[in-house]
C-alpha cells in the first residue's frame, strides 16, 4: 500500500527526519508513536504527499486518503455539503451519498446532515473528516491522532470502521498518543525518535497485553 524510503527532511538547522523507512502492506495497521515534536505529522504529510521530502522516495499504491488531527472544514457548509465537494472532486454520483454502506452512513452523519461544520461537535468533526478523506475508496488512509479528545461511541464507532477498512483490504497508517486506541486498531507500532525509527512491535494477544505492550514501547520516549 505505502513504502517510504531514506526519508529526510529538515526545517531551517533542525533535521526532523533522518533516513526513515516505513512500510505498510495491504490490509496493516501501523501506528507512529512518539514524543510531540518528533516529527510524526510531518512523517505523514509527506506521505500523504502534501509536502516533500528533502531526499528518499514515497512509493504509494494511489492517492491515499489523509486525515489531519484537526479538521479541515468550512464552517458554513453542512456535513451533506463538504460531502458533496468530495464525492464530485472524485467523480462520484450523488445518489451514492448516504448509501447503506457509505462511510458517513457507517460514521452516523445522516443524522448530523443538515447542521453547519462549525456547529458540529469535536467526534463529529472528525467523523465528517473521515468520511471525506475515504470518498474515492483510496487504498490506504494516513490518520493524524484519530482518537484524540473524543467521546467512548466516537471512538468505538472510528475503530469499528478502521477494522472493517482492514477487513477491507485497506492500508493504514496513524499516529496517536492512546494506547488502549493503539491497541485495538494497531498490528505494528514504531516508535520515532530522534528522526529515525528506534523501536517496533508487532502487537500480539489479547487487549490488555496489547496495551502493555504499547505501554512499554512508548516508555521509551
Amino acid at each position: 500500500m505505502l513504502e517510504l524510503s531514506r526519508i529526510v527532511k529538515s526545517f531551517g538547522s533542525s533535521r526532523v527526519l533522518d533516513g526513515v523507512n516505513l512500510k505498510v502492506d495491504d490490509g496493516e495497521a501501523v501506528c507512529i508513536a512518539g514524543a510531540n515534536a518528533a516529527g510524526k505529522t510531518t512523517l505523514l504529510t509527506i506521505a500523504a504527499g502534501m509536502q516533500k521530502p528533502d531526499s528518499g522516495s514515497v512509493a504509494a499504491e494511489g492517492k491515499l486518503g489523509y486525515v489531519p488531527q484537526e479538521p479541515a472544514l468550512f464552517g458554513e457548509m453542512t456535513v451533506r455539503d463538504h460531502l458533496r465537494l468530495w464525492y464530485a472532486a472524485n467523480n462520484l454520483p450523488g445518489k451514492l451519498l448516504f448509501s447503506a454502506s457509505a462511510p458517513e452512513t457507517l460514521l452516523g452523519l445522516h443524522l448530523h446532515a443538515r447542521k453547519r461544520a462549525d456547529r458540529l461537535s469535536g467526534g463529529v468533526r472528525k467523523r465528517l473528516s473521515i468520511a471525506c478523506a475515504l470518498a474515492g475508496d483510496p487504498p490506504g488512509l494516513l490518520l493524524g491522532e484519530p482518537f484524540t479528545a473524543l467521546d467512548l461511541q466516537t471512538k468505538t464507532d472510528i475503530l469499528a470502521l478502521l477494522s472493517d477498512l482492514k477487513q477491507r483490504r485497506k492500508g493504514l497508517l496513524f499516529t496517536s498518543h492512546d494506547p488502549s486506541a493503539v491497541a485495538a486498531a494497531a498490528d505494528r507500532v514504531l516508535l520515532l525518535r530522534d528522526g529515525a525509527i528506534s523501536g517496533e512491535i508487532r502487537l500480539v494477544g489479547e487487549q490488555e497485553d496489547r496495551i502493555a505492550q504499547v505501554i512499554a514501547l512508548l516508555s521509551q520516549t
